[in-house]
């Protein structure tokens, strides 16, 4: 694995809302237990778990995560297009279930987006990407899988194996496709990043997300729950990305 990608993921992970909180917590009650620095404790401790509420705070990850979701709408299927890209996400290949199965939730989305683009579109062309990771299958292969054991013919589908993030992946799909216009599926959180790598390959895009977390409702709900930190840990996890991009520029 390349250091710059390894680098990337860790640095990812412990600027995630409910790492840095217990990374907080945990270094608040070392000080706290073990040495005289009672008031730097309580700081990071108090800290940690101010960060840890707030985030998994619904009212406060909504409004975070919406705006970026928001940033394209739902993608037309009377608008042909060649290509249909669908990018990689999270998958388990694990043997017992099944295969369909071993998607994520956000992955399960995007292919079925990406299939309801493809029966709207019966000339296109379907591109699934997501490399192997340390599963036994990778994820373009897992989207194959569930493309086919829905009716696609085989025949229609790409599947882009090696690439490991979205920037490796727009360039893979610009080598095959060149000019010709596409569709691209990615969950709403990350097609504002995504799109930004696929227009720095002059690519012919049309964003299509999908897998919406930030939705809204009619019925308030101001409790603290896990869904509430994952939407925080998206959004974060994209604003970061996004400045990356910013500064790479």
């Amino acid at each position: 694995m390349e250091l710059g990608f390894l680098l990337k993921k860790i640095i990812g992970f412990w600027l995630m809302p409910l790492s840095l909180s217990v990374l907080l917590i945990t270094l608040g009650l070392l000080l706290l237990w073990f040495s005289k620095r009672q008031t730097m404790g309580k700081v990071f401790t108090t800290f940690g778990l101010v960060l840890l509420l707030l985030f998994s705070w619904q009212p406060v990850a909504t409004q975070l995560l919406r705006p970026i979701e928001q940033s394209y709408s739902e993608f037309n299927t009377e608008q042909a297009v060649d290509y249909i890209v669908v990018l990689g996400n999270g998958v388990t290949s694990d043997p017992t279930v099944p295969k369909h199965s071993h998607l994520s939730s956000s992955g399960t989305a995007r292919i079925l987006e990406g299939l309801r683009i493809a029966r709207a579109q019966p000339n296109s062309t379907l591109i699934v990407s997501g490399y192997k990771g340390n599963n036994s299958i990778s994820c373009a292969q897992a989207y194959a899988d569930t493309a086919i054991s829905l009716g696609i013919d085989a025949k229609r589908i790409i599947k882009l194996e090696e690439p490991k993030d979205t920037q490796e992946e727009a360039e893979a799909v610009s080598r095959i496709i060149g000019d010709k216009s596409m569709a691209l599926v990615t969950s709403a959180s990350h097609m504002r990043r995504a799109f930004n790598f696929f227009k720095q390959q002059d690519l012919n895009a049309t964003p299509a997300p999908t897998f919406y977390l930030a939705k809204q409702s009619e019925s308030s709900n101001l409790r603290f729950e896990s869904s509430g930190l994952l939407k925080s840990e998206r959004a974060i996890y994209e604003y970061i990305g996004l400045f990356w991009q910013w500064l790479k520029k």
